[in-house]
């Protein structure tokens, strides 16, 4: 008798329990994605593939190029200063050679200290012409994830690997104007 009970609680515990290991499993022994998953946005490709994105990679780099210019001239000058003394060296007295080597040598830091702050600049305008893009993004983002049922999408860059079905970039290229 207890025998035949418990043969009955196991059949009727898999029949109970079938139904959503075959929902589970559906599609040849994988895992069905799981409402309310992860998606993937490559800002990256946004930011070079989409109109949008290329106005401001362009506005970016023609900045990035004025900003250059400026630091090959100073360049061009320091060396062209240098040249200088180098050719004066011999007629100069030790003092005043010393002298214009220290001004040459100050020259040198504050290029180089220039160039530090404009790395940082550029930088800074990166992040924000990022920033600024999600922020147009964002909305849209916002409507393909609901549209493909998940509940939080993450960048490319911070994410170690993804299936190719949870990446939404395209639908978000194809968006961005």
């Amino acid at each position: 008798m207890k025998r035949l009970a418990l043969i009955a609680a196991i059949l009727g515990a898999g029949i109970v329990v079938s139904p959503i290991v075959q929902t589970a499993f559906a599609g040849g022994g994988t895992p069905a994605a799981a409402p309310g998953g992860v998606g993937v946005i490559d800002i990256e490709r946004t930011l070079y593939d989409t109109p949008a994105g290329k106005r401001a990679s362009a506005a970016f780099d023609k900045n990035r190029l004025a900003k250059q210019a400026d630091l090959d001239k100073q360049q061009k000058a320091l060396q062209k200063d240098a040249a200088e003394l180098d050719k004066q060296a011999s007629v100069l007295k030790p003092d005043v050679l010393k002298e214009k080597r220290d001004v040459l040598e100050k020259k040198f830091v504050a290029l180089q200290q220039y160039y530090v702050k404009l790395e940082r600049d550029l930088a800074g305008d990166r992040a924000k012409l990022i920033q600024d893009l999600l922020q147009a993004a964002a909305p849209k983002i916002e409507v393909i994830a609901r549209q493909e049922g998940v509940t939080m999408v993450v960048d490319q860059s911070s994410v170690l690997w993804a299936e190719k079905r949870v990446d939404l970039t395209d639908k978000l290229n194809a968006l961005m104007k």
